[in-house]
């Protein structure tokens, strides 16, 4: 029969150290996963942040104007892009965000949808913030209405 070998007190620190060491890295993977979590939240919510003050300022130009026309004007000199026939395009948030404009007129009834959403974000993500807005133009700048 062979001889059991004792592990000497060499041997037992050794192996308590290798635990120590693997607990220690099991530990920070856990807190590294949660300050990332931690750091995905506070972009998302600062997104929805820089969203709310975009899409106000857009709003207020809307609200402020007498005709598609003037709401036009104002919407490109505001800094918005236009992309086609009532469509305007920004980004904001260093580029890491987009704001999409889809404007119609009918019967007076002024129709913004407005869309922001992380950039390069495809189309069936749920965008940051979605809002749509309707004001009724006053009439068209010299009618005198």
């Amino acid at each position: 029969m062979k001889a059991r070998r004792r592990l000497s007190s060499g041997d037992l620190l050794l192996l308590e150290l290798v635990f120590a060491i693997i607990f220690f890295c099991l530990a920070m993977a856990a807190t590294m996963s949660v300050f990332g979590k931690a750091y995905e939240m506070s972009d998302m919510a600062k997104g929805q942040d820089l969203a709310v003050v975009e899409t106000n300022a857009v709003a207020e130009i809307i609200r402020a104007s007498k005709s598609s026309d003037e709401a036009d004007k104002l919407l490109k000199a505001s800094g918005l892009e236009s992309v086609g026939t009532g469509e305007y395009s920004k980004t904001y948030g260093d580029g890491k965000y987009v704001m999409n404009i889809l404007t119609s007129e009918k019967d007076g009834m002024y129709t913004a949808r407005m869309h922001c959403a992380k950039q390069g974000a495809g189309v069936d993500e749920p965008g940051v913030y979605d809002i749509s807005i309707d004001h009724y133009m006053r009439g068209e700048a010299g009618d005198g209405r």
